[in-house]
């Protein structure tokens, strides 16, 4: 059967994308990261500069950079979970195993599915999740596309 193709969208490498969805996920330097700096970190913990009258000191404002960091930090997470939320029974139940509540097996006992199918509804739940995520404002396009 051939591939349909529209016009102006690029073709997915789906077992590729899974792969993404799943590194950006578990990955420390990507999501747990951010998600690790908007536990940590808050708008209210911020302090006014203080003026010495003295020269020199640092240029630019740490506190500006600061807040910049946790506003992108928030607005991905805030997609992680709204994707989440909206996303199918199969693509929660997945991201729980991904993100380490749920073991592969209790994943499977949720879904009703034996190994092999599991894993065929976890690289589609993992799609679902790239094409959710990428309409989200300030968050990552995890697809791979075909070159």
């Amino acid at each position: 059967m051939e591939e349909l193709t529209i016009p102006g969208m690029k073709i997915i490498d789906y077992d590729r994308t899974a792969d993404n969805v799943s590194q950006f996920l578990t990955d420390g330097r990507y999501y747990p990261r951010l998600h690790r700096m908007c536990q940590q970190a808050s708008p209210d913990h911020l302090q006014s500069p203080s003026l010495s009258g003295m020269p020199g000191g640092s240029i630019g404002n740490s506190n500006e950079e600061k807040l910049v960091k946790y506003l992108y930090a928030k607005s991905i997470v805030d997609g992680v979970t709204d994707t989440y939320d909206k996303g199918s029974v199969e693509l929660r139940v997945v991201l729980d195993n991904v993100l380490g509540k749920i073991s592969a097996v209790e994943a499977m006992r949720k879904l009703h599915f034996e190994n092999t199918r599991y894993y065929q509804v976890k690289k589609r739940a993992l799609n679902e999740f790239a094409d959710g995520l990428e309409m989200k404002v300030n968050c990552p396009d995890l697809h791979v596309y075909v070159k």
